[in-house]
Parts: structure tokens; sequence; C-alpha cells
């Protein structure tokens, strides 16, 4: 029973090390995934504004050679001898001036996409950069109370391993559904004639075993190992 009494101790000062991290951690990784995301989108952008510069700069090309088309086409009108020759010019001038207000409504849009981009990347940067900094305080906090208490979690998950390899396998495995059932505590001494775990009355018979050293108890509410008070968990 003192060894499953030391266990306890053991895990209550590791529990006690990851309550001084806090939510850190976590914080830490969530604005990791954050920061990623950003810098994924930021690039994504960056990309997507290489794009439209190019087919911009394309519409922009193929319109001034419709227009030179178009230019070349009236000059040709008047040197038509007949209407067919005429009307065909006509066609062909009307199927460029279509093909260039289509252009141009493209190149509109992409002129739009690529403002409304320019002010989203804009945007993120300053997101990203408020962010990276915030990550980076909260990554050298986290390295700091991290290495303070790395010798001291070394030594006790040494001394767990210890303690686990003299105890038997099954009590080993109840112990740790208890710990995980209730909030890490799965050892608790008898208070007067109560657990000291959940308060639940123990019988007078459990009680003169448990101190007598006689039996192994657990609480019949809250499932915790029972151990007399005045036995020493150093």
């Amino acid at each position: 029973m003192e060894k499953l009494i030391q266990l306890q101790g053991i895990d209550t000062k590791l529990r006690d090390l990851n309550d001084l991290l806090g939510d850190l951690p976590s914080k830490v990784e969530l604005l990791n995934q954050q920061e990623e995301s950003k810098k994924n989108s930021l690039s994504e952008g960056k990309k997507r504004l290489k794009e439209l510069e190019v087919e911009t700069k394309k519409r922009e090309r193929e319109i001034a050679q419709i227009d030179d088309k178009i230019s070349k086409i009236k000059d040709q009108l008047f040197l038509v001898t007949n209407n067919k020759q005429y009307d065909a010019l006509m066609t062909e001038m009307d199927h460029f001036k279509d093909k260039k207000s289509a252009l141009e409504s493209e190149t509109i849009s992409f002129l739009e996409e690529k403002e409304e981009l320019t002010d989203s990347i804009k945007t993120l940067e300053t997101e990203l950069s408020e962010l990276s900094d915030d990550l980076q305080q909260r990554r050298k906090k986290l390295e700091s109370a991290i290495s303070e208490s790395a010798d001291e979690k070394l030594l006790l998950e040494k001394q767990r391993k210890e303690r686990v390899d003299t105890l038997d396998v099954n009590i080993i495995s109840v112990y740790d559904k208890v710990m995980g059932a209730r909030e890490g505590l799965a050892v608790v001494p008898i208070v007067g004639s109560g657990c000291g775990g959940c308060g639940a009355h123990i019988p007078p018979q459990t009680i003169t075993e448990v101190r007598a050293g006689t039996a192994m108890h657990r609480c019949d509410m809250c499932g915790r190992f029972l151990y007399n008070e005045e036995i020493s968990v150093n």
C-alpha cells in the first residue's frame, strides 16, 4: 500500500508541474495552427495576384491587337467598291468589337479582384505580423516554463516507472482507471470514518483492516484506494 501511496504522490507532483504550464501549450499549438493557416492564405493570395497580373496584361495586349485590326478595317472601308465588301468588313469589325468588349469585361473583373485581393493581403500581413509576435512571446514563455520544470519532471517520471514496476499490473490497471475518472486522485486517506476523497462513510470493519494493514480496500462510492492517514507517504 505504501508503494501505491508513493505513486500517488509522484503523480500528484507531475500533475502540479503540468498545471504550472496551464493551457499555454494548447494556446501555443492553436496559435501555431492559425499562423500556418494565415501563411498558406497569404501564399495563395500572392500567387493569385501574380496570376491576375499576368492575365490582365495578356488581355491588354489582346485588346491592343484588336484595336489595331479594327483600325485597319476602318482604313479598308474607304477602299471598298461594292456593298458586299463593305458588309463583310463591317461584320468582321463587329466581331472584333464584341471580342474587345468581352476582353474589357474580363479585364475589369480582374482589376476588381486584384484590388480586393491586395487589400486582403495587406490585412493578412498585418494579422500575421501581430500573431507571430504574440506567438514568439508565448513560445519563449512556454520554453522557459518547460526548461525550469524539465529536470524535476524527468526525475519524477523515473521514480514513477520504478514504483510501477514493483506493483501488480492489475492494481496499476485499476489505479490508472480511477486516476482518469477521479481527476488524478486515486489514493486517499481515511478521514475520521469517511473517505478522504468523496467523504462517503467507511464501515468500521474496513477502517480496522486498513489501519491494521491486513487488507487493501477501495471506497464503495468513488472507487479510490484507502489508506491510514498515519502512514508516511515519503
